[in-house]
């Protein structure tokens, strides 16, 4: 006889529900601006560095490049980005923001913060740092 594994105790349990948890309140936030929480990382790195492919993105996010096209997409038909062909290769297609997509910025990383606020309610600053420290081991487990 074998002993079943207690699923619900699992740190991934845990893991994956507060996961869900938290884009559920994170996609609550992002409504008013027509927003979805996996479009705002798009908006994030065309605010490092305006003017990626679409490849560029898919390999920086770590999402399928059909994943990018749909997310630019949208993007674009709400008028965040604009997509333009490179001067260089004009076959390679830049997504750039658009003033909206520059203006909601101070307004994500408003939500953004809350959230993280939200996120580490009750844990003192030793605590962040050693879950920081985790979960970007956590990470990069899971990338390799």
């Amino acid at each position: 006889m074998s002993i079943r594994m207690n699923f619900s105790n699992t740190i991934t349990n845990i893991f994956i529900q507060s996961s869900v948890i938290y884009r559920n309140f994170l996609e609550k936030k992002l409504e008013p601006f027509q927003l979805h929480s996996g479009q705002i990382f798009i908006l994030i790195s065309l605010w490092e560095t305006d003017g990626q492919s679409q490849n560029d993105l898919a390999k920086k996010l770590k999402v399928s490049a059909p994943t990018i096209n749909k997310m630019v997409k949208s993007l674009a038909k709400n008028s965040f980005i604009e997509c333009r062909n490179c001067d260089i290769d004009g076959r390679v297609v830049k997504i750039f923001l658009t003033r909206k997509g520059k203006d909601v910025e101070p307004k994500i990383e408003e939500i953004w913060s809350e959230m993280e606020d939200l996120f580490l309610l009750n844990f003192t600053e030793p605590e962040k740092m050693i879950l920081h420290q985790l979960m970007e081991k956590t990470f990069n487990n899971l990338i390799s």
